[in-house]
């Protein structure tokens, strides 16, 4: 069990989106100004052009959305961190992976308002406004237009993990907490009919866009909501596993999200609807190789209690993930999608 190395305070490789409050992304044009404004359905297509850059030759695009209690600094300075783990595990660790190939990644982050008070009371407010913004709020289709201009240009054959473009990539979600039920509303946005279209065109799956695979550590949903609220992300978008991380020390979503939502939440039990698509494994020591079929079903609880521990007494481990053992997961998901 080994805590990760890198702070990545000095890295930079990557695009930081803004959402406002009601779920739209913000053009802030010159970063030295105040000039800051919600950009319009419209623009969103040039707006992410201009805003995101990808390195060359890339084959694989991780968006992660943070969770709970990350205010613009903390936000960047966890992609910071999270980016730059993975890096530099894809550059030295690669060899673990023997169907991963050379992986050239790029990297989106998206920062969300998620502070509050370290009480329930600031746990249910920011719970209300998660679910607001994707309900009745503009992310839901924000983020959606993300995933299809990111996919966009990628063909796939008829085995839906191949992608036989040349310089197609594959496109991963990852998110924490309250940002894996962003993701997951995104995802499940091409699976249902559109007022307005999604950037992207539909094809083999009858959805706008095709993700490749989705990681979600310590999820703040209820454990049926892949039964529900997201039962429709099954039905196409997203061409790999489903895989979600849980912790028994995970205060956040065993006691605080039992409090306010009637049962404790995906991060501290898994997902169980619908169950008869859904596995169970344990978190990896990193000398482990998980089995090719460690991720078969479309969604993989991974009980990770043994390594996600401590933290304090409000969130527990909740945010307690950064090991890399974290890592090895996350490029063995990878890897499996080849």
């Amino acid at each position: 069990m080994t805590e990760l190395t890198i702070d990545g305070a000095d890295f930079s490789d990557f695009t930081m989106l803004y959402l406002d409050e009601t779920g739209r992304f913000l053009d802030i044009g010159d970063a030295n100004s105040d000039d800051t404004r919600p950009v319009e359905p419209d623009e969103l297509e040039r707006f992410l052009k201009r805003t995101i850059i990808l390195p060359k030759d890339v084959t694989d695009v991780f968006v992660w959305v943070h969770g709970w209690q990350n205010d613009e600094l903390r936000a960047v300075s966890t992609a910071r961190r999270m980016f730059a783990n993975l890096a530099s595990w894809f550059t030295h660790q690669s060899a673990r992976y023997p169907k991963l190939g050379k992986v050239v990644p790029g990297f989106v982050a998206v920062h969300w308002p998620s502070s509050s008070l370290p009480t329930l009371g600031g746990y249910k407010k920011i719970r209300d406004r998660a679910k607001y913004m994707t309900t009745q709020g503009e992310a839901e289709f924000f983020l959606a237009s993300l995933l299809g201009y990111l996919d966009a240009g990628n063909q796939r054959s008829a085995e839906r993990k191949v992608l036989r473009a040349k310089d197609g990539f594959y496109v991963h979600c990852l998110g924490h907490s309250f940002g894996g039920r962003f993701l997951a509303a995104a995802i499940k946005a091409a699976a249902t009919p559109q007022k307005r279209k999604i950037l992207a065109a539909h094809r083999e799956t009858g959805s706008a866009f095709n993700v490749d695979s989705l990681c979600v550590l310590q999820m703040a949903a209820g454990s049926k909501a892949f039964g529900t609220e997201f039962e429709a992300l099954l039905q196409g978008p997203i061409c790999g596993p489903v895989v979600l991380t849980t912790a028994t020390s995970d205060t956040a979503l065993c006691s605080w999200h039992a409090m306010s939502e009637g049962e404790a939440g995906i991060g501290c039990t898994g997902a169980i609807e619908p169950g008869a698509r859904i596995g169970s494994i344990n978190l990896l020591p990193i000398a482990q190789s998980y089995s090719d079929n460690a991720f078969s079903k479309d969604i993989t609880n991974v009980n990770a209690s043994r390594y996600f521990t401590g933290g304090g007494w409000i969130e527990g481990a909740h945010s307690q993930f950064w090991h890399e053992e974290t890592m090895h997961l996350i490029a063995s998901l990878v890897e499996q999608v080849r």
